[in-house]
């Protein structure tokens, strides 16, 4: 597998629609971030190193033998290098995770950045914050930094590193990660991800993301809110009225702040719109959705269009879904905490490579990059790369490319509905309810 198809030189990049890669993730731009990683003319020198690792990731095999199996046949690793993985896994661990984290970050930032303005939703960028959580491999070392949920007894759960992301609407580029234990909420990491925002951006959040203390900070940056309301009552008979379910409401500051805001300076108040539509999905009981924004010009941002960019929120659960599952990031394998967050921005890097062609795949067919099949992109890349291309086939090789992802397109089914189930059993293993070294001592029939 020679990911050194995605990272090329310069001039090899120098093909219409590689416009992305070209100015975020070229060979020029991966040895300088890099080149602090160590200047020892080696065998897994830092740029082998991360386009072995990228290759890695991108398959669906995870493993570091079949990573360097992959690397060894094309070409990558001379076959005088062992076939064994240590010198390899050394080599990942040099890697600086401030340098892989910046060039994932780039390539998400990149990505937002070449999104046209007739694509963004009224010019404006939308970005989505959401919240999640990955497994890490069961050792001491990830225990104490991500312990396991307290619900689960000692010795049978997975320590928990927990997530928020923050992602391009128009994109699908993924910004950044903040990462955090169970000692850390979804809101004070997500607040740490307002470095990626601008002024003029749009956040689309869920029911977390409407206090008063958020919305009116982002708007003193300039960063308007759309966000769901759950806990706050409202009254649409009150404030100036819209239209029916539409309103213009004045919110008082809260009298007890919370500790994160006691230095901050808040307004005494605020006014934010509300409003509200009923959602019927056929197999799903009706729900009453009361949203609040501060886009109060109703000319401007009509009712309509508002629940309509509610519902494109559901982008990021679909975003989650491709980098978690069906790139596999759900349980990482490293064994240390430091090593699980190098995994991390790996992941990020490979997610945003694949958004990069999906976004070149739909300029290309003319259609949104949500109608461009994320798992297909995946395959075809992995297709591509699977022998080494020359500097002069490289054009056509990843013109080639593009045009088969444009032609891969997820199939327009409206009103699809299919229940949350599964229908193939699982094997009837029993679960771990005691720590594993007290089951293989009764299996064995040694006391400790």
């Amino acid at each position: 597998m020679d990911m050194s198809f995605v990272i090329r030189r310069e001039r090899e990049l120098a093909v219409p629609g590689a416009e992305v890669l070209r100015r975020a993730f070229s060979d020029e731009q991966v040895r300088t971030t890099l080149q602090g990683s160590g200047k020892r003319r080696r065998i897994y020198d830092p740029v082998t190193t991360f386009g072995i690792w990228l290759g890695q990731v991108l398959s669906t095999d995870h493993s570091c033998r079949n990573a360097l199996a992959h690397a060894r046949s094309a070409g990558l690793v001379p076959a005088k290098a062992s076939v064994h993985t240590g010198a390899y896994c050394q080599a990942r661990d040099r890697l600086d995770e401030a340098s892989l984290r910046s060039i994932a970050t780039g390539l998400g930032k990149t990505l937002s950045d070449s999104e046209k303005t007739e694509d963004r939703w009224r010019g404006r960028r939308v970005v989505i914050p959401d919240g999640s959580s990955i497994t890490l491999p069961d050792t001491p070392a990830n225990q104490a930094a991500y312990p396991q949920s307290s619900q689960q007894k000692p010795g049978c759960g997975f320590p928990l590193m927990y997530l928020c992301t923050l992602i391009s609407l128009a994109s699908g580029g993924m910004l950044d990660f903040e990462t955090g234990s169970s000692s850390d909420n979804e809101l004070s990491l997500w607040r740490r991800l307002w470095r990626w925002l601008m002024q003029g951006d749009i956040v689309l959040g869920d029911g977390k993301y409407a206090s008063y203390g958020d919305i009116a900070l982002l708007r003193s940056r300039g960063v308007d809110t759309v966000a769901r309301l759950r806990a706050r009552k409202t009254d649409f008979g009150k404030g100036t009225i819209i239209a029916l379910n539409d309103h213009i409401v004045q919110w008082i500051r809260p009298r007890k702040l919370p500790v994160w805001l006691k230095d901050k300076a808040l307004p005494e108040t605020m006014l934010v719109r509300e409003l509200r539509f009923r959602v019927e999905i056929p197999g799903f009981r009706p729900d009453l959705v009361i949203l609040a924004t501060t886009l109060l010009d109703a000319i401007e941002y009509p009712h309509a269009d508002i629940a309509e960019l509610f519902f494109r929120r559901w982008q990021v659960e679909l975003r989650l879904r491709d980098i978690k599952t069906y790139l596999g990031m759900e349980a990482l394998r490293t064994k240390t905490p430091a090593r699980a967050r190098k995994e991390l921005w790996m992941f990020l890097a490979a997610y945003n490579v694949l958004h990069s062609l999906m976004n070149t795949a739909a300029l290309k067919a003319q259609t949104a990059v949500t109608r461009i099949s994320f798992q297909g992109c995946r395959q075809r890349l992995l297709a591509a790369a699977a022998r080494n291309c020359s500097a002069g086939k490289f054009p056509s090789a990843y013109r080639k490319l593009i045009r088969d992802i444009a032609k891969d397109g997820v199939p327009y089914r409206p009103f699809r509905v299919e229940p949350r189930a599964i229908k193939r059993r699982k094997k009837a293993y029993d679960l771990i309810n005691q720590p594993r070294f007290v089951l293989q001592q009764k299996l064995t029939g040694v006391a400790s």
